[in-house]
């Protein structure tokens, strides 16, 4: 019997492929035609949903942009006048300017009505042409003048003229000038005194212009035409019978998309409508909806999607608030009736249901014959694909001859699997490689970080050690420094000197200062190379930086008997901000350098102006629109330091050494001396300022150092104030100041006393914190000289505690120190000190803070001399510095403390004046506030006005 005879009880390929297949098109087919039924409804809601959304916001954009413009206008007219680009005054040049601008913005009219009851103004007449309106003042009868005007904006001729008019009763002057701020004029009827336009509407963006004491000069405006915005809405599409108007909270008509107008005409006056009353059905059922369902318009704030009937008809409406910040506040409405899309979806969704029912049939016939094609080639292939995922990869399978793709599958796969089993056996045998290479990486990387670990905590140490050793022999140089200078600068000062031991102590002042600035350029590299150096910027007088350090230059070159001169430009400014101490430095060190190596011949200091490179410009306060008093702008400026010489020249490869540390750049034979630092030094504080050092040089014939640096310049610079030299002061004016000194050192402490005593101070002195504490309470001096490192009571915890005592919280406080680093000059004063110097103590610089903080006049030889040898002048005495001030209320210290904040000095001095006349018993706080504030001390008038604040809290 053959075995075909037997029932087969599998169930064949082609119905497990044809019936799950058809089962499928049927659901689909079934689904698309419900859902599209179903769905008709819900895709009306989207598309009416998306087009309100679409049309409302090209609506908020246009308009956004269209009430904005005519601000930017006011507002670049008001920079114009504050600029002085635009003379009020000048009518034709306002004109012309105002006539230049209508042609480039979209706006209906420019005008500037002054405070004196003129008017200038500028517009387009209905052919297109622009007209100039002029009211002058000394015109007859107010009468406004109409002009004409060429292509380039000048007058022609008079085309008419307008009688009694008055620009400042007009509402978009009058209610600007009350507000005090730019605003939105109400809609008023568009008044055109040379057309017929008296049937539209417009409105005015206004603003008011102020003088200094809060006097108008008058009132900016620009008018925009209503019908333009009724004119943008009827070009937009969005549906057969759908309606989009504007109206304003009260529920007046701005504007809308059809043919009617917003108003009526009644007795040649237009009347606005409210959009309840429109002629037009859909408008007028759309707005009392709105009223019914929010009662007050003034409650919808955000954009709301709203559904509701007219005879049965679902309307769907969007209204979308759109406002500014000048006073607009307006409701964007779009209403589209359901109608207009439902005929559209149903005939669509009767079209898909007749295309489903085919592609059903479609479908079906040819998913039979597929799978009848497909089937016994797709059977061999899956057969095989399971083999190959269950590991056995020797798999081939018999290419199909009926179908070329199935054909190419066939092969494909053979093909695949012949590579599949070559990339196993790759895989397996790359993993093994790659694991001991991972393993071997891992350990290297281990040992690796143990290493860099190990170096990081020694490389660490090393730089505290290294740090902790620069503070310590900085302090254990400087202290004995600061004895061997003070003596020398005291012993000076006798008269009973010989030439000689004059000339022996000017040898030992010159050795202790080349040993103070060996150590200085010590710190400052190490500083450099620990990025701890930083620059401190500041206004000072350019011009008279530059003299002080050509004439000290001046005297190294003439002791050496060579040429010195200097070329100054003139187109220097007078005054610059930057670090005046690293400049002065970078510059006497390559001036320096070119008289060192310099035999014969001379050395020439050249500075001129390169180029300005940019201008800062200072942005006015947006919230007030007056005319204000601003400081002069300050030029970033490239300015060149050149200095030429005539010495031995330095070779090529010389050049790129001489900017290392310990590198002199000269022959080895050569008498020279120096450290080798300066060069590396300057190089590094000049790359801080973003620049470098350059070099020509040319062997047996000279070199030539040149500097380009990017300097802010300013007009004026602070002038400070200049001591009288040390040798000619022999007293002070007045009753005796009382200072007391506070240091561990007794050596340093009779510096202080050999020095202030004879000229007229009266001194105390204390040996550590606690007993200068002691002594402060006892003695009541005007000033205090305390060192910061002291045993028993630091400098730092005794000055807190006068600053906490009442009795003494007044007293000037000068702190002194031996640091290495600036940071003692810091935290001294955020202790509570004044000031502070570095040791060793340079007498004219401590002179300098004794006169600038005790408020001294000295008494020099050469008054003396003049008065015939009497040295007493009678001055009255300065006022008890244990006085307490008497401050203003604390409303006053705001303002005086924001104005500090802002660094407004000449507004600290008006407020001083003010209270000084308020009341006399702020005479002496204000002052203190006025010295402060001439002499450019920001921070110290900052931290005066914020102690006394606090106080009044």
């Amino acid at each position: 019997m053959s075995s075909t005879a037997a029932p087969s009880r599998k169930i064949p390929l082609n119905i497990v492929l044809v019936v799950p297949f058809v089962l499928q098109i049927s659901v689909a087919v079934g689904l698309t035609g419900y859902l599209s039924l179903q769905n008709g409804q819900k895709a009306v809601n989207n598309v009416a949903s998306q087009l309100r959304r679409e049309v409302s916001s090209r609506i908020w954009q246009h308009l956004n942009d269209y009430l904005t413009i005519p601000h930017q206008i006011n507002q670049i007219n008001e920079e114009s006048i504050n600029l002085g680009l635009l003379d009020p005054a000048d009518f034709e040049s306002v004109g012309r300017y105002f006539w230049q601008q209508i042609q480039v913005f979209d706006v209906g009219y420019i005008s500037f009505g002054k405070a004196n009851g003129e008017f200038i103004g500028t517009g387009v007449d209905d052919d297109g042409d622009l007209l100039i309106d002029e009211l002058p003042q000394s015109s007859p009868n107010k009468t406004v003048y109409f002009y004409s005007t060429n292509e380039r904006g000048d007058r022609l001729q008079v085309v008419g003229t307008h009688e009694n008019y008055d620009p400042r009763v007009e509402a978009w002057y009058a209610e600007a000038i009350a507000a005090g701020q730019p605003l939105w004029s109400q809609i008023y009827q568009w008044q055109d005194w040379w057309e017929d336009l008296g049937e539209v509407l417009s409105i005015s963006a206004s603003l008011p212009i102020f003088d200094e004491n809060d006097n108008p000069i008058g009132v900016l405006g620009v008018e925009q035409r209503l019908s333009q915005i009724g004119e943008f809405l009827k070009t937009l599409k969005i549906s057969p019978s759908g309606q989009i108007f504007i109206i304003e909270r009260d529920g007046l008509l701005v504007a809308s998309c059809t043919t009617k107008r917003p108003f009526q005409v009644v007795d040649g006056k237009a009347r606005r409508l409210k959009a309840s009353d429109s002629s037009v059905p859909l408008i007028r059922a759309t707005a009392r909806h709105l009223s019914d369902r929010f009662g007050d318009l003034n409650l919808i704030s955000n954009t709301e999607q709203l559904e509701f009937k007219i005879a049965n008809q679902r309307q769907f409406l969007q209204v979308t608030p759109l406002s500014d910040r000048w006073g607009i506040d307006w409701l964007i409405v779009v209403v589209v009736p359901e109608s207009d899309f439902m005929e559209q979806i149903n005939a669509n969704t009767r079209t898909t249901v007749l295309l489903c029912f085919l592609a059903l049939a479609i479908a079906l016939v040819s998913g039979i014959l597929t799978a009848r094609w497909i089937n016994r080639p797709i059977l061999r292939l899956s057969r095989a694909a399971a083999a190959i995922s269950s590991g056995e990869l020797d798999q081939q399978i018999e290419a199909s001859r009926g179908v070329r793709e199935l054909d190419i599958l066939g092969r494909s796969f053979n093909q695949m699997a012949t590579r599949l089993k070559a990339s196993f056996t790759a895989l397996e045998r790359t993993n093994s490689d790659l694991e001991a290479m991972n393993a071997d990486l891992e350990r290297r990387v281990e040992e690796r970080t143990t290493e860099l670990s190990i170096a990081k905590r020694q490389a660490d140490a090393a730089n505290v050690a290294k740090s902790e050793f620069l503070a310590s022999m900085s302090h254990e140089l400087r202290t004995p420094l600061n004895g061997i200078l003070g003596y020398a600068q005291l012993l000076q000062r006798s008269k009973t000197l010989t030439p000689e031991e004059r000339h022996s102590l000017q040898i030992i002042y010159q050795c202790g200062s080349h040993l103070l600035a060996l150590i200085n350029d010590i710190l400052d590299l190490s500083k450099i190379e620990a990025r701890k150096m930083e620059l401190c910027e500041r206004d000072f007088n350019f011009r008279e930086f530059l003299q002080g350090v050509v004439e000290m230059c001046r005297i190294k070159a003439e002791q050496k008997g060579i040429a010195f001169s200097d070329q100054l430009d003139a187109q220097l400014p007078n005054g610059i901000r930057a670090d005046e101490k690293r400049l002065r430095q970078v510059l006497i060190n390559l001036l320096g350098n070119a008289i060192k190596f310099t035999e014969r011949g001379s050395v020439t200091f050249k500075v001129w102006t390169v180029g300005t490179t940019g201008a800062s410009r200072e942005e006015g306060d947006n919230a007030t629109h007056r005319l204000r008093e601003r400081p002069p702008l300050p030029f970033s400026r490239k300015i060149r330091f050149q200095i030429e010489d005539t010495g031995p020249g330095i070779s090529v490869e010389q050049i790129d050494k001489i900017f290392l540390p310990f590198e002199r750049g000269c022959d080895p034979a050569s008498q020279v001396t120096g450290t080798g630092l300066g060069l590396a030094i300057a190089q590094k504080i000049v790359q801080m300022m973003g620049t470098q050092i350059n070099v020509k040089s040319q062997l047996g014939v000279g070199s030539i150092f040149w500097i380009d640096l990017e300097l802010l310049a300013i007009t004026t610079a602070a002038k400070l104030a200049k001591t009288d030299s040390l040798e000619t002061i022999v007293g002070v004016k007045g009753k005796r100041p009382k200072i007391l000194v506070v240091d561990d050192k007794w050596e340093n402490r009779s510096i202080f006393i050999n020095l202030l005593q004879p000229i007229g101070f009266e001194l105390a002195e204390a040996a550590n914190g606690r007993e200068g504490l002691e002594r402060a309470a006892d003695f009541q001096p005007d000033l205090i000289i305390t060192d910061l490192v002291m045993p028993v009571l630091d400098g730092f915890e005794m000055i807190r505690r006068i600053r906490a005592d009442p009795r003494l919280k007044d007293v000037v406080i000068i702190a002194i120190s031996a640091s290495a680093y600036t940071a003692d000059r810091s935290q001294s004063i955020e202790a509570g000190g004044n000031d502070f110097l570095p040791k060793p103590i340079l007498f004219p610089d401590l002179l300098e803070k004794l006169k600038l903080h005790l408020e001294l006049e000295w008494i020099s030889s050469e008054t003396v001399a003049e008065s015939g040898g009497e040295s007493r002048v009678t001055v009255p005495p300065t006022p008890d510095r244990n006085t307490a001030l008497i401050v203003p209320p604390s409303e006053e210290m705001e303002t005086l403390f924001h104005l500090a904040m802002r660094g407004h000095l000449k507004g600290i001095i008006k407020q001083a004046d003010r209270l000084e006349k308020l009341d006399e018993k702020y005479r002496q706080f204000s002052e203190k506030m006025r010295r402060f504030a001439r002499e450019f001390q920001e921070k110290a008038l900052l931290e005066f006005i914020n102690q006394y604040r606090q106080q009044n809290r």
